[in-house]
């Protein structure tokens, strides 16, 4: 059949070096395509089958790869199999489903694809995932030249300190032929000294940003659980991605608080917790005054190995009360209090006078992944301890010290 290669240019910023490759044997479909995402100001270059894509592949180094499985001379999943995607490919691919088979789609998701599409699709459906694939790419890109970046600036640093030990060792050498080359000396290494805190205050800035772009990834990722979310019809299903997106902020809070704290390694902890409880609250619909919100948080400030577990503990159980707690729409109170205790530990309270727990309630047997989740965060990472009362509503009461590892070199 015919190949033949087309390429739109638009000249919008911030688009115009981003290369599409359809392939598809259909040239309605190409024609759809390039209509719905022209405007973007992509480049989009084209081909009705997987042997000439591979072609086009190679010349035009696509970032995004749009990919119809049924397609003569070479079909998608061979296509695949030569191309031999990694993670740190530049390219990015969508699969194009109609009617392949759950055989083609398992083959597809051995070969790392993980984005599709169904035809006949919805123009924004499209327009948001090549979005979406294209930022997940281009992060990624920039993540790693980050990277490269900062392996680049610690060897620079390690040749300069490397250099400075020679300088030091040659003056120290030269001390007992003059009082003047001491001073000259002396000079030399405060200057030196002004360079290394330089270079750290670089570094300091450099981890804020990490913690910010942690941020915005997490972020992605929710995003682009949402987008999946669209397609799924089991409201089972859909609970689980709720639990995962609110896990996925719980700790992309944590980053953005440290990004926005003058020290890098602490939380505080009385500022954390209500932004954490309003995003929940809007999560779940809920407004405090259906359920209203008692809480008591001591302004207190934890290490970020120690806030991240107790984020999560905190996601869970707020979570489970939320949801389960108060049936038909019935008024309760929601409480969650943290405070220091006299051997310099922690009392962490979240209760709620909802529906209670059942007789014989055992955290370590029930089928829930986020009260399993909980019981071995307390226990196993924070080695704490958590006790139950379910009369009257639900109380968890945790106590736990704040973790203490050796510095990191």
């Amino acid at each position: 059949m015919e190949s033949r290669i087309a390429a739109s240019e638009v000249n919008t910023s911030g688009t115009e070096d981003v290369r599409i490759l359809v392939l598809d044997d259909e040239q309605v479909v190409i024609e759809a395509i390039k209509k719905h995402l022209r405007d973007s100001g992509y480049k989009i270059y084209s081909a009705k089958n997987g042997k000439e894509g591979l072609r086009l592949y190679s010349e035009v180094k696509p970032m995004l790869v749009i990919l119809d499985l049924k397609m003569p001379v070479m079909d998608g999943i061979e296509f695949l199999e030569n191309l031999q995607l990694s993670p740190d490919d530049p390219a990015s691919v969508i699969v194009l489903t109609g009617h392949g088979s759950d055989e083609d789609m398992q083959r597809c998701f051995d070969l790392g694809i993980g984005a599709f599409l169904h035809k006949p699709f919805n123009v924004y459906e499209l327009k948001g995932l090549v979005k979406h694939s294209i930022a997940l790419k281009q992060v990624g890109e920039n993540l790693r030249c980050e990277l490269l970046e900062r392996t680049k600036m610690e060897d620079e640093l390690r040749i300069y300190r490397y250099h400075l030990e020679e300088l030091v060792h040659k003056r120290t050498a030269e001390l007992e032929l003059s009082n003047e080359q001491l001073q000259v000396e002396i000079v030399q290494r405060k200057k030196a000294e002004e360079k290394i805190s330089l270079s750290l205050r670089e570094k300091e800035v450099l981890l804020k940003e990490i913690h910010h772009r942690v941020k915005n990834n997490l972020q992605i990722v929710s995003s682009l659980l949402d987008l999946q979310s669209k397609y799924i019809n089991s409201t089972e299903l859909l609970d689980m991605f709720k639990d995962s997106q609110n896990r996925l902020k719980t700790m992309a809070l944590i980053h953005e608080k440290l990004y926005q704290s003058d020290d890098l390694s602490i939380i505080n902890f009385s500022r954390y917790i209500p932004s954490l409880l309003n995003h929940l609250y809007q999560s779940y619909n809920l407004s405090t005054s259906v359920i209203f919100l008692d809480t008591d948080i001591e302004d207190i400030s934890i290490g970020v190995d120690t806030a991240v577990p107790c984020g999560l503990i905190i996601n869970e159980l707020v979570s489970n009360s939320l949801k389960y707690a108060f049936k038909n729409g019935v008024d309760g109170i929601l409480s969650v209090y943290l405070k220091r205790d006299e051997d310099d530990g922690f009392s962490l309270t979240i209760g709620d006078n909802g529906v209670g727990l059942p007789d014989g309630f055992d955290p370590k047997s029930v089928k829930s992944l986020g009260l399993r989740l909980v019981n071995a965060l307390v226990v196993d990472q924070l080695e704490g301890s958590i006790d139950y009362e379910g009369d009257g509503g639900a109380k968890y009461l945790i106590k736990f010290k704040e973790l203490k590892y050796d510095k990191r070199r």
